[in-house]
């Protein structure tokens, strides 16, 4: 079954990127010596899909539906149900998941969620909705925007980040 479900996101992650374009420059299919990373002006993400576990998809869905004001699709397959981000326009797949080897964390990978243009915004939600922040609106150490740090409804350690 999680061979039909990775199969399934990654065909809808598929579906939902631009294609490469075909006509490269020379300079891009023969990188120099000190080119350490081939850069492909199409890709925006090294992030493709992500996942978080659930423990119960309801509550989960509700916490996230709550929080980014998006509507997340409720589906169910035999032995797992998921809730779907909106996905249009978007370079990144994001998933709730629940079944079997999903086990909400505060360890581990930490996945930030666009904040917006202001973070706080979405930080202010997350307690009335069964969060609880970790770390609350902070400058980045080189500046470069604000982030903070939640758990989840599920207990996942998640992270918001906003350029102001």
């Amino acid at each position: 079954m999680k061979n039909t479900l990775f199969i399934t996101i990654i065909a809808l992650s598929l579906g939902i990127t631009t294609c490469k374009d075909e006509s490269t420059s020379a300079s891009e299919s023969n990188p120099t010596k000190e080119t350490t990373i081939k850069i492909d002006k199409n890709m925006n993400s090294y992030v493709s899909i992500f996942e978080i576990p659930a423990r119960d998809i309801s509550r989960a869905i509700n916490f996230y539906k709550e929080i980014l004001g998006v509507e997340v699709e409720r589906l169910k397959f035999p032995g797992m149900e998921m809730g779907l981000f909106p996905y249009q326009d978007q370079m990144v797949t994001g998933v709730i998941m629940k079944g079997e080897g999903y086990e909400p964390s505060d360890k581990g990978v930490t996945i930030y969620l666009n904040g917006g243009d202001n973070l706080q915004t979405i930080l202010d939600k997350v307690e009335g909705n069964g969060g609880k922040i970790i770390v609350p609106k902070a400058l980045h150490a080189d500046e470069s925007g604000y982030y903070a740090l939640f758990l989840d409804s599920e207990g996942n350690k998640m992270g918001l980040h906003s350029p102001n």
